[in-house]
C-alpha cells in the first residue's frame, strides 16, 4: 500500500476509481428510494456486478453505508464551511461582526440548499438510522469542519459569558475541546451554535416533509427568522 507520499501503483488506482465508482451508484440508489433501498443485490445489478465481486471492495453492507455516510458528512460539511469562509474582510470590529453575521446566514442556507438539493441523504444522515447506531468518526470529524465554521462566525457576534460551573456549559465546553474549537471560546457562542443548529436543522426536516405546504408558509422566510433569533440570542446587536 502506497503512503501519502508514494504514488500509488495502476492496481490502487484502480481499485480507488472502482471504490468511488460503486459509491457513486451507491448514492443513486439512496436519491431513488432512500437509504433502504441500497442493497448488495441492488448495486450489483446497477453496476453490472456480482455480489462476491462487491465484497471484495466493501466487506458487507454495513461497510458500505458507513463509506457512504462518511461521504455525505464530508460534503454537507465542506459545503457548510466553505460557506462560512466567504465574506471575513473588514478590519474595525463594527465592520468584522456584520461580517460574521453575514457568514451565520450564509451557512444556514448553504446547509438548508444542501439538505433541498440531497433530501435523501439529509435522512440518511439523520433519520432513516437503526436505533442505536453510531456515525462512523471520520464523518462526524468531516461534519464538525461546517459546525467549526458556524461557532468561529459566532464567536465573534457572542458577548463574553465565562462559565458558571452549570451542567449545559460543562459539557458544551468539554464537546467544544472535543471537535477542535479555539481555546476560551465564550460558552454563549457554544450555546448558541448548538440550539440554533438544533432549531434550524428541525426546520429544514420539517421542510423537507411537506409540513409547512398546508400551512402556506415559505420555509425561506422561516429560516432568515431563525437566523434573527441565533444572532440576537448570540448578543449582536
Amino acid at each position: 500500500m502506497a503512503t501519502d507520499s508514494e504514488p500509488l501503483t495502476r492496481r490502487e488506482r484502480l481499485r480507488r476509481q472502482t471504490v468511488e465508482e460503486i459509491k457513486q451508484h451507491a448514492f443513486e440508489l439512496v436519491d431513488e428510494g432512500g437509504v433502504n433501498h441500497v442493497s448488495i443485490a441492488s448495486l450489483g445489478k446497477a453496476m453490472g456486478m456480482t455480489p462476491p465481486a462487491l465484497y471484495r471492495y466493501f466487506p458487507s453492507r454495513e461497510a458500505l453505508l458507513d463509506a457512504l455516510l462518511i461521504a455525505a458528512y464530508a460534503d454537507l460539511g465542506s459545503t457548510v464551511a466553505a460557506a462560512g469562509r466567504e465574506g471575513r474582510e473588514g478590519t474595525e470590529r463594527e465592520e468584522a461582526a456584520q461580517g460574521a453575521v453575514g457568514r451565520v446566514a450564509r451557512i444556514a442556507h448553504a446547509y438548508r440548499r444542501w439538505a433541498l438539493d440531497h433530501p435523501r441523504r439529509y435522512a440518511m444522515l439523520f433519520s432513516d438510522r437503526s436505533p442505536g447506531a453510531e456515525d462512523p468518526q471520520e464523518g462526524v470529524i468531516a461534519f464538525n469542519q461546517g459546525m467549526l465554521a458556524l461557532l468561529d462566525a459566532l464567536a465573534e457576534i457572542a458577548s463574553p459569558s465565562p462559565s458558571d460551573g452549570a451542567p449545559l456549559d460543562e459539557a458544551l465546553l468539554g464537546w467544544a475541546q472535543a471537535i477542535g474549537a479555539p481555546a476560551g471560546i465564550s460558552t454563549r457562542a457554544l450555546r448558541v451554535a448548538v440550539l440554533g443548529w438544533s432549531r434550524i436543522h428541525g426546520l429544514v426536516s420539517l421542510e423537507i416533509s411537506g409540513a409547512f405546504d398546508s400551512m402556506g408558509m415559505d420555509a425561506g422566510h422561516l429560516l432568515a427568522a431563525e437566523i434573527e433569533t441565533v444572532v440576537a440570542a448570540a448578543g449582536a446587536r
